[in-house]
């Protein structure tokens, strides 16, 4: 299974991974807080900070997803494998070709259909 198929809630994760989004682009907390639209950047500097979990509420992260035009699903991939249940098989396939491109797609299709010949003759 791929470790971006495997999701968590860990505030500090996504606290650090704001952070990461805010410098990837190169933004003080004050240009973030602009841009998502928040009050004041002690806001921005409160999401960022592992001592306040008040500041990361559900709107303040959508609102960072919109404004830096990121899948939500950044902020909650792991970074750790998982071992995964296998009652899930179905669901982890459908997740896994969401991610795949195109001709990855036609690949793992190519695939299914010669296992699916194979258990047929």
């Amino acid at each position: 299974m791929n470790n971006k198929d495997t999701f968590i809630f860990d505030k500090g994760v996504i606290k650090n991974r704001v952070k990461a989004l805010r410098k990837s682009r190169n933004l003080t907390q004050e240009q973030a807080t602009d841009l998502v639209g928040m009050k004041d950047s002690n806001s921005w500097a409160k999401i960022e900070s592992h001592k306040s979990s008040l500041a990361l509420s559900f709107d303040n992260l959508i609102r960072i997803v919109n404004a830096f035009g990121v899948d939500v699903n950044f902020f909650f991939r792991s970074e750790k494998p998982v071992i995964e249940d296998t009652g899930h098989t179905e669901t982890l396939i459908i997740a896994t070709l969401k991610n795949f491109t195109e001709k990855e797609k036609q690949l793992a299709l190519s695939i299914i259909m010669a296992i699916r010949a194979n258990r047929e003759t």
